[in-house]
């Protein structure tokens, strides 16, 4: 058996690498194709991965047996095909092979750009591995983001999302809202800035009969607006909201006045407590949020925890 010299450091390098290499091509796979995980699960595939990417060493350096068997592309697709399996599952056999096309699609490109570094920046005799791995986690991402803005969405989920909790007559509901800048829609009456929630999040909290009035004035039927009087007990709660958007210039939303809304954890303060516009169907096709919140409650819901006070400005009543 031939000498070799191992160096401990390198190789840590080198699966560390490899492990976020694995990570990130996982998770821009999830983020494309909508493929529900955890961060817990990524890491578990990504491990998977790693771990052969470590026999491989061993065998390369003679250390155990197989080199050829841990090269053997059925093997390397097999393994491949676990990691998508553990990280992914459980899904339909379609769903598998969408995932699975996205998935060896960005691995094969950024693969290739990294392995063209390593011999770029290297030799033929002795490539630069760890380098090329670096360029392969960037091209991943730049990948991801020019073909399908997934950076930016990410970037957008975390910066731009806030959880938003509502309360009225003692019944409280949760839910995650899109900080939305495009909404200046105000409360007529008294000028105070609206959030927009989707009526299924207020299941728990609105007047049966409410909701039914919300559902009807969203399939067209106005009419619905004369039952609002028979609410005796939300007469002083409930607010119509006048709004434009784009193919709807005359449009009509149902509020009411909540007793208090928290943004990001932090109560509003009375001066800035918003009216609630309730949206008859869902804002997100997918789900992932269910409010839109105007910049200027999130603002005012840090600078309260601050101390600091804030002022709504009156603006056009678009969105």
């Amino acid at each position: 058996m031939p000498d070799y010299t191992l160096y401990v450091d390198v190789w840590l390098l080198r699966l560390g690498c490899n492990f976020v290499f694995e990570y990130l091509l996982l998770w821009a796979t999830a983020t494309i194709t909508h493929a529900t995980t955890r961060p817990s699960r990524l890491a578990l595939g990504s491990l998977l991965g790693t771990f052969h990417y470590f026999l491989y060493l061993l065998a390369s350096v003679g250390l155990i047996r197989f080199y050829g068997l841990l090269r053997f592309l059925p093997i390397v697709l097999l393994v491949s095909l676990a990691m998508i399996f553990v990280t992914f599952y459980p899904m339909t056999w379609k769903r598998l092979w969408s995932v699975a096309g996205h998935f060896y699609g960005i691995g094969f490109v950024a693969a290739g750009v990294g392995m063209a570094a390593a011999y770029a920046l290297g030799s033929s005799g002795s490539p630069q591995f760890t380098v090329g791995t670096l360029v392969s986690i960037f091209a991943i991402l730049l990948i991801a983001e020019l073909g399908w803005g997934v950076v930016h969405e990410t970037v957008v989920n975390r910066v731009y999302r806030v959880p938003v909790e509502i309360w009225c007559d003692g019944v409280q509901v949760q839910m995650t809202a899109l900080v939305d800048t495009g909404n200046h829609l105000k409360d007529p009456l008294n000028r105070q800035s609206v959030i927009i929630v989707d009526k299924d999040a207020l299941t728990n909290l609105l007047p049966a009969s409410l909701t039914t009035i919300v559902s009807d004035l969203g399939e067209g039927i106005p009419e619905a607006i004369d039952h609002l009087e028979e609410i005796a007990e939300w007469q002083t709660r409930v607010r119509l909201i006048p709004f434009s958007s784009i193919g709807k210039s005359n449009g009509l939303l149902i509020g009411f006045r909540p007793d208090e809304v928290t943004i990001g954890g932090h109560t509003l303060p009375k001066y800035l407590q918003p009216t609630v516009a309730v949206h008859p169907y869902r804002l997100d096709p997918e789900g992932e949020y269910m409010a839109l919140v105007p910049p200027i409650l999130v603002e005012g819901s840090l600078h309260a925890q601050k101390g600091g006070e804030t002022h709504a400005k009156a603006t056009s009543a678009d969105i």
